[in-house]
């Protein structure tokens, strides 16, 4: 999903006539239809390979993964934000991005700082298993998966003096379109 989004918020700077006239409007739908049953495909054919005994297949479904992972959403996602940062510093209008834009960039920054490790871990454990460094990974993991919606309300409240709102505010600060 955040390859998605970070592509498509891409997409939406470089062509933003294109987005606003021709985009298919149930595209975003559709393509977070499709990653949600591929992750369910993915993560059935992971337990069903790794969990229910066929072992001798399990590295390979891993492998794949991390293949995946490395070679494909990973290069996307840091492409299409090399890309828009590129185009943000070099237009003639300097404007700071919306508060969507910045929970978005700091998620994406977040998955590569915290949730790459442990695919590197997963492909390194074909060659060389380190018990501490593989459980430091999936700390590392289990950070990136709790730290959004710390992301949320940090950037909804970010410019009050004080937080005096509640949780449900500094979200809706964060969603709302201007």
């Amino acid at each position: 999903l955040l390859t998605a989004i970070s592509v498509e918020r891409c997409v939406s700077v470089l062509w933003p006539f294109w987005c606003r006239c021709h985009r298919p409007k149930l595209l975003s739908a559709i393509m977070c239809s499709l990653l949600w049953a591929l992750a369910c495909v993915l993560a059935g054919l992971v337990y069903f390979v790794c969990d229910l005994g066929h072992s001798e297949r399990c590295w390979m479904v891993l492998g794949t993964l991390c293949f995946l992972n490395f070679c494909f959403f990973t290069p996307l996602i840091v492409l299409s934000n090399v890309i828009l940062f590129i185009k943000l510093r070099r237009s003639s209008w300097q404007h700071h991005p919306a508060r969507l834009y910045t929970v978005i960039f700091l998620a994406v920054f977040f998955f590569i700082l915290f949730g790459i490790p442990l695919s590197v871990q997963i492909f390194l454990n074909f060659f060389v298993y380190i018990n501490f460094v593989f459980e430091i990974c999936l700390l590392l993991a289990s950070f990136n998966s709790s730290i959004n919606p710390v992301i949320y309300v940090l950037v909804g409240s970010y410019g009050k003096s004080k937080f005096r709102g509640s949780v449900k505010v500094a979200l809706q600060r964060v969603f709302e379109d201007r």
